[in-house]
């Protein structure tokens, strides 16, 4: 179990403010610098941009200090999260997030948000207030560790499409926009069809060919639980001529046949 110590969200400290724990605090640190800071690594102050996330290790040094700009209101703000384990077991190493290494993510809004989340619960009081605050934090450890290897992986893709593929994705799932394939979409955006579809799955793990198909059927789904419709009509609804198709397809992707799924 993941046991918080303290939590800090948006938190603002005045110009020149400097941390300087040389054996560290104790316990594992999760620090989200909002401003441009300066970190000592190997001996030497290192200047890091804003929305830089770093991971100290328990009981290394943690040193880092704002960075004085002409503009005297220029606060220093930042999230961190203090937290210890009940029993350790390389927890980070199996998530391949590594310690002590200022870290960029592609949407860091993602984490912050889940640190914001946390920060509400930390607050509150309960029965389950440990467990929840251990589940929350376990997750966006394990969130942190998918969006860090995919930023990785992606490197400008998400600099310059993620915001605008990720909205369309959105609408593709919300079946608000229900293309007919990768040429379509990449006609739309005025990018080659090679092109969209390499970045799309690097993106996002999957083909955009798979994410419409998956869209479709939990499309389907919604409509068997939700309509009266026949299966046939609910098939030719979401692009399926073919039943027979249909049914491979959603037992394929849900596990079951549309009917024992209705039933």
């Amino acid at each position: 179990m993941i046991k918080i110590k303290l939590i800090g969200y948006h938190f603002q400290n005045c110009p020149g403010f400097c941390v300087e724990r040389p054996t560290g605090s104790g316990d594992y640190l999760l620090l989200y610098l909002r401003r441009p800071t300066e970190i000592m690594k190997d001996g030497h102050y290192t200047k890091v941009p804003e929305n830089t996330f770093i991971l100290y290790e328990k009981n290394k040094p943690q040193i880092y200090r704002h960075i004085k700009s002409e503009n005297s209101d220029d606060c220093f703000i930042n999230d961190w999260i203090h937290f210890d384990f009940d029993n350790y077991d390389n927890f980070f190493e199996k998530l391949e997030i590594p310690f002590n290494t200022p870290i960029t993510l592609s949407t860091p809004k993602i984490i912050t948000d889940m640190i914001a989340d946390l920060f509400i619960e930390y607050f509150n009081e309960g029965d389950q207030h440990e467990y929840i605050m251990s589940s929350k934090a376990e997750t966006l450890f394990h969130k942190f560790s998918d969006i860090y290897r995919t930023t990785l992986n992606s490197g400008s893709a998400f600099d310059k499409y993620f915001d605008e593929f990720s909205e369309l994705r959105q609408h593709i799932y919300n079946y608000e926009y229900v293309p007919s394939g990768a040429d379509e979409i990449a006609d739309k955006l005025g990018l080659s069809t090679s092109y969209f579809q390499h970045t799309y799955k690097k993106l996002f793990g999957i083909s955009v060919h798979q994410d419409i198909i998956k869209a479709r059927i939990e499309h389907s789904a919604r409509l068997l639980q939700g309509s009266n419709s026949s299966i046939s009509e609910i098939a030719a609804t979401c692009g399926y001529e073919n039943l027979e198709h249909f049914s491979r397809q959603f037992k394929k992707i849900k596990g079951i046949s549309p009917q024992k799924f209705r039933k």
